[in-house]
């Protein structure tokens, strides 16, 4: 028998590893240890311990695993941020100290049931961790239940919303569009940023009863409600409404399986003018399948927790369903660092 080299030998360990990382940067952030590192760089373990309120046994813990990580650095005997942890030193409501507090309140349990939930291919994650013990049948019952669920979801909602709608908004002209309709809109995000950015523009949302009555109360609190507007519907049972030259899926399309995101886009062809667009905002691995990062850990997000269907799809099958649905494809464009935004053209003639 071969013996494995020692090369091969770190790379598993370090990856065997890995499970403990996240946890240190966790805890780190809870303990407010890197905000104290901004503010008192280079200090001692003894001086760490007693800002923090942790015994010395524990400061050696926490500052072993954050060094061995590095996630803080050692230089003689005082500690200090690296470039990376030291984004989180700033205002704890800012978009990564959320993520970092949403990944550990909701995802990194749940994860943990990833060979469960693909063996039965269901969300076992969701089901075993987040709604054990609780009466609630659906992750949004459960963040109706739970306040401090509710407010770590929303607050990473918020700020993805925000990010998106920038990067929509700066890649995409939407001067030429008179009428958007935004399919799954949620409270209104897009479809205000929409209107403030192109004052002829009228834009209306598609959601469920329930979150248009709160798109509205937004819309209504942004003075566009001339402009824009929410409609409660089932979008499965009932056609989108008509005379549209722009539909808009914005982050929606990962949770359906291929054949409703195939109907979804039938359905886009029906509401469109002639010469009309479909715009799609996406999380999307790479054609090859092999990538990127967000891209697998948004998959393993979608089969453990958030859809029994859905997926994470290539930019080329979104392009394949286009075509079928009688699109034609347009461009591609990656504004950011985790999503793809496609634009497809409904046939003038058509």
């Amino acid at each position: 028998m071969t013996e494995p080299s020692a090369t091969a030998l770190d790379e598993l360990w370090k990856l065997v590893y890995t499970s403990f990382r996240f946890p240190y940067l966790h805890a780190a952030l809870r303990l407010r240890l890197f905000t104290l590192l901004k503010e008192r760089p280079g200090s001692t373990l003894d001086e760490i311990t007693d800002a923090l309120g942790l015994e010395e046994r524990a400061g050696h813990v926490l500052l072993l695993g954050c060094c061995a990580f590095e996630l803080v650095r050692k230089d003689g005997d005082g500690y200090h941020n690296t470039a990376a942890t030291d984004l989180l030193a700033g205002d704890q409501d800012d978009f990564m100290p959320v993520i970092v507090r949403y990944t550990h309140e909701m995802l990194y349990r749940p994860i943990g049931w990833l060979y469960e939930s693909l063996v039965n291919n269901e969300n076992l994650g969701l089901h075993r961790e987040l709604l054990a013990g609780s009466s609630a049948t659906t992750l949004y019952e459960l963040l109706a239940e739970d306040k401090n669920l509710e407010q770590v979801f929303t607050a990473m909602m918020e700020h993805q919303s925000r990010s998106v709608v920038e990067d929509l908004v700066n890649a995409v002209d939407f001067s030429p569009y008179h009428k958007v309709l935004d399919v799954g809109g949620g409270t209104g995000t897009n479809a205000i940023g929409f209107a403030q950015r192109w004052p002829h523009l009228q834009a209306t949302i598609l959601e469920l009863p329930n979150v248009a009555k709160m798109a509205e109360d937004r819309i209504a609190e942004a003075g566009l409600s001339e402009r824009v507007r929410a409609v409660g519907t089932d979008i499965w049972q009932d056609e989108f409404p008509t005379s549209h030259d722009c539909v808009v899926f914005s982050r929606f399309l990962e949770i359906w399986s291929p054949d409703q995101v195939r109907t979804l886009f039938a359905k886009s062809y029906r509401a469109l003018e002639p010469g009309g667009h479909l715009v799609i905002v996406a999380c999307a691995q790479n054609d090859d399948e092999t990538g990127p990062a967000h891209a697998a850990f948004m998959s393993a997000y979608v089969q453990t927790v958030a859809s029994p269907e859905g997926r994470i799809y290539t930019p080329r099958d979104f392009e394949q369903w286009c075509t079928e649905a009688g699109f034609e494809p347009m461009d591609r464009q990656y504004p950011g660092r985790f999503d793809v935004i496609l634009r497809a053209r409904k046939p003038a003639a058509g």
